[in-house]
């Protein structure tokens, strides 16, 4: 009998295991493009699902890239710690064995600061795949900060932004060429003075996704230069919590339905 439950619970291991192999995914870096220049990574991340097991991999002409792991201080300054080792092979393969987010830039020249070559991504625990809630949650909504005209110089936001429903899930994007401006998150008293935090780190990719996690009112500036100050850079919004979704329908449920399109709202500047 004790032998019977012992072979059992071998066989169930076995299964636990054969499944987590069969559901690892592979993603290559950039598709078709590969690991390479003035190719927008973000964009090609967005909408993917990574998990714990995945694996992704890092295309390239050996010699020409590498491939860093940094921290979010690193991914933003494009800076390489001293103590990393660089990958190298032109064919890098690399495990996603914990959640989190991670990130991901190459060390050759100005090849992360001006070409684009940073990744990051948000890995998920490998229990969150299989099993979706009961009753899953609205899916938060890309916002483009700006419409066309991006985050830029001379731009009202505040007459953008006003009117709109900003909700917690939804991902906010600042876009922008690469050098021309970044993204600081501040507090009301920064705002309003147009003044960075001496320990605030800017966001500087030109396609910045920010991601509202929490409900309560947000404050964003341009941190170059007199952008804020004389330029009308900064962006105040509020934010709602979930439960706004499940509220009767108000004066304003018919303007809403005919702002959204599917799960995407093109708006303005975001956060």
């Amino acid at each position: 009998m004790v032998t019977n439950k012992l072979t059992i619970f071998v066989f169930i291991g076995l299964l636990a295991t054969l499944a987590t192999c069969i559901s690892a995914t592979e993603f290559v870096v950039g598709d078709n493009y590969g690991w390479t220049l003035n190719f927008d990574y973000q964009a090609w991340a967005k909408g993917k699902e990574f998990v714990v097991g995945d694996k992704i991999v890092f295309k390239y002409p050996v010699g020409k890239h590498n491939v860093f792991k940094v921290d979010g201080s690193g991914f933003q300054q494009c800076v390489v710690p001293a103590a990393n080792a660089s990958l190298t092979s032109g064919n890098d393969v690399i495990t996603l064995a914990s959640p989190g987010r991670k990130w991901y830039i190459c060390g050759v020249g100005k090849h992360c600061e001006t070409g684009g070559m940073k990744l990051v991504i948000d890995v998920l625990p490998q229990s969150s795949a299989p099993a979706p809630a009961p009753i899953p949650a609205p899916s938060g909504n890309v916002i483009i900060v700006g419409d066309d005209r991006g985050w830029t110089l001379n731009f009202d936001y505040q007459a953008w932004a006003m009117g709109k429903d900003f909700v917690v899930g939804d991902t906010l994007v600042f876009r922008y060429p690469t050098g021309s401006h970044n993204v600081y998150k501040v507090n009301g008293t920064d705002f309003q003075q147009c003044t960075i935090p001496l320990s605030s780190v800017p966001l500087t990719s030109g396609y910045d996704m920010v991601t509202l996690t929490t409900p309560g009112r947000k404050w964003y500036i341009c941190g170059v230069g007199k952008h804020c100050k004389t330029g009308g850079m900064k962006l105040v919004i509020d934010v709602l919590p979930h439960s706004t979704y499940a509220q009767a329908p108000s004066p304003w449920s018919s303007y809403n339905g005919a702002r959204r399109l599917g799960n995407t709202r093109v708006l303005g500047l975001v956060a």
